[in-house]
């Protein structure tokens, strides 16, 4: 009798242990999605097309999506109008203020250097947004909320190494801090990472996946030439790791 209620109990145990097992994935793949986003898309130099394409084809892939607040800002007094404002730190913090959104992404592109990014027309911070500034606006208007931040530019690695690297943020950067990217000339339509970027997004699911296959896109995209790879670099945060894409 012992020995059958025994195994009875061990029976239902492991019921139980398999049906728990079988909960997980679903509420971790749940909990991974968020319902709203501000998105903020921001083209920091005119001197080439290809920033503004870029922030083009990336609001192609999410407007009209559901729970997208979406704002965008150039560099270009052609393309300014009052629902694309130009480039600046002060821009940047009021596209991302007010926002009840469950998380924030901000994708910027440009040129950079070891002290942040080119941002054309912000003449009170001398054209340069520092990791620093940065930070300080993500704090102030994101909060603790899920922060995505994708900068794709020379030397962009230093957004990793010098800003804020919380349990709630993501960053995904085209280079390491002494390393420049590729593709912003004239005669491309986009840089080598946004283009690998835009091309993984319909490929993807969670910002993982994403930036893995642009890795794996920009290093063959560079194979071909004889200068240092640029090595994208990405953090992400204890509290995000399987966060998914809008």
């Amino acid at each position: 009798m012992d020995g059958m209620m025994g195994q009875r109990l061990r029976g239902a145990m492991t019921g139980v242990a398999l049906a728990l097992a079988a909960m997980l994935p679903a509420a971790s793949a749940e909990g991974a999605k968020l319902e709203s986003w501000r998105v903020l898309l921001v083209a920091g130099d005119d001197s080439a097309a290809v920033f503004d394409n870029a922030v083009d084809r990336l609001t192609e892939l999410l407007r009209g999506k559901a729970g997208i607040e979406l704002y965008r800002l150039t560099s270009d007094r052609r393309l300014s109008a009052p629902t694309r404002a130009l480039a600046s730190a002060r821009n940047i913090d009021g596209a991302l203020k007010g926002s009840a959104a469950a998380g924030c992404f901000v994708f910027m592109t440009s040129h950079g250097t070891e002290k942040g990014l080119y941002l054309r027309e912000d003449q009170d911070a001398e054209r340069n947004l520092s990791p620093g500034r940065l930070d300080r606006i993500l704090d102030a208007q994101c909060g603790a909320r899920p922060t995505v931040v994708v900068v794709s530019a020379c030397h962009s690695g230093v957004f990793i190494g010098r800003a804020s690297t919380g349990d709630n943020r993501i960053w995904l950067t085209a280079a390491r801090e002494d390393r420049v990217s590729f593709g912003c000339g004239a005669e491309f339509e986009l840089t080598y990472f946004d283009e690998c970027l835009i091309g993984a997004w319909p490929k993807s699911k969670t910002w993982r996946q994403l930036f893995d296959r642009t890795q794996t896109c920009v290093r063959l995209k560079e194979s071909e030439l004889s200068e240092a790879s640029s090595l994208p670099q990405a953090f992400f945060g204890d509290g995000v790791r399987d966060l998914e894409l809008p």
